[in-house]
């Protein structure tokens, strides 16, 4: 029998809510202010706490905070009810950790449907951490996504990459977002900031192991593990290169394939990544101000002694007329680009709205087949070879597309030796 703790200053809510969740068959604790709550949450380890956001003492906000600072707590599904429902409140409850967010007033059975979603997601993780990483002989794959210039999608090419790769091939896989300013990677996997790398701020670089690393990760529902970015500048500030990089390489033996989104800089922890990356994609846009930048990248790329091969180029079309040809950048970089992506707007922009990465909400759609079949590309070649032991979905609709895409390739050939 799951177990709720319901923490409101209003009786008449905290008896509606007890009642229509102990009907529904759930134990139901109640805490009628903040700190009351959290000593429940102590005494009695709830699966799920439903919080007012406005009470007196301590709000909702700061009773998830602090359930966040703590390891024990900081997967713990939270849910916020709130009488307001602006984008400002919604913002808020994400920065705080929240798991989900109801306005007031609610129906109880939209309620319980939300607390069993929750519910099912924890099991979900549950699963996929029992199957998590285990160090292996073979470091994990790396891709770095880069450019000089913001706005043009790296962050969404990154988050979809990672998903595409950790449903293709099922193993242990996980996104860095290493945009310490301002990254969004929580952002568009709907992901509560539970733990970032700033807790990582005040840990010696010697005692940084695999078990302090597992208490800053986050895990979608796809079970793409995750890092992500600290919920504001000032504690980015306090974070070294040298922990970062140290962290890296305690994380790259336990997995498959690592993806990070970097900075758009040359900054010691962009280089760090670049440097040990296997393939570094150089994201730009069909205009002037992106390809000049993609050019002083790919020189200083050069200067640094990556190959040439280690790089490629994803074009990303973010506006629909005007643009530059895609043989005129690859003769002025004199480098050729690997993947087009088409404009879509409204695919895009919607994905990043509801926090659904366009592959695994809509992995029909012919972009999110281009990413799927890139991502397919950028595996290791022992992968590409060998179908995983239980080929999901998402390797299906590769192998599909590669084998039709191989029947017409024959037969083009065919055709050109009968003429």
């Amino acid at each position: 029998m799951p177990r709720i703790l319901v923490i409101d200053d209003d009786r008449i809510v905290r008896t509606i809510v007890e009642k229509s969740l102990t009907s529904l068959g759930y134990e139901v604790i109640t805490a009628n202010d903040g700190l009351a709550g959290l000593q429940l949450v102590k005494a009695h380890r709830p699966d799920v706490v439903v919080t007012d956001k406005v009470m007196p003492g301590i709000d909702g906000f700061e009773v998830t905070r602090r359930l966040r600072r703590e390891p024990g707590f900081a997967h713990l599904p939270i849910l916020v009810l709130t009488s307001e429902s602006d984008l400002e409140d919604r913002v808020g409850a994400f920065e705080a950790g929240a798991d989900d967010y109801l306005s007031k007033p609610f129906e109880a059975a939209e309620l319980a449907a939300r607390l069993t979603s929750l519910l099912r997601r924890v099991e979900a993780i549950k699963a996929a951490e029992n199957t998590g990483a285990v160090e292996s002989s073979e470091n994990a794959h790396l891709i770095a996504l880069h450019s000089l210039r913001g706005g043009i999608g790296c962050s969404s090419l990154a988050v979809n990459l990672a998903v595409s790769l950790a449903a293709l091939w099922q193993r242990p896989t996980l996104l860095m977002d290493m945009a310490l300013l301002a990254g969004q990677v929580a952002l568009m996997l709907n992901a509560p900031l539970k733990r970032t790398w700033a807790d990582l701020a005040h840990v010696d670089e010697n005692e940084l192991d695999i078990d302090v690393l597992k208490n800053i990760m986050g895990l979608h529902e796809s079970r793409l593990q995750f890092i992500a970015a600290p919920a504001n500048p000032e504690s980015a500030e306090n974070l070294g290169g040298k922990l970062l990089n140290t962290a890296v390489s305690v994380l790259r033996p336990r997995y498959e394939y690592m993806i990070a989104d970097l900075p758009h800089d040359f900054s010691d922890v962009a280089l760090d990544i670049l440097d040990k990356a296997d393939t570094i994609l150089l994201v730009l846009a069909p205009e002037m101000a992106s390809v000049r930048t993609a050019a002083i990248a790919l020189g200083t790329y050069r200067k640094l002694g990556y190959a040439p091969d280690k790089i490629k180029l994803v074009l990303n079309w973010t506006f629909e007329h005007g643009g530059l040809a895609s043989k005129k950048i690859e003769s002025a970089l004199n480098h050729p680009i690997s993947l087009v992506l088409p404009f879509a707007p409204t695919r895009f922009v919607s994905a990043i709205n509801r926090g659904i990465p366009l592959v695994y909400g809509y992995p029909e759609d012919p972009v999110s087949s281009l990413i799927e079949d890139f991502s397919f590309r950028l595996s290791k070649e022992a992968h590409q070879g060998i179908p995983p032991a239980a080929p999901g979905a998402a390797w299906h609709r590769v192998n599909d597309r590669l084998q039709l895409f191989s029947s017409k390739q024959r037969k083009k050939t065919s055709f050109l030796s009968f003429n």
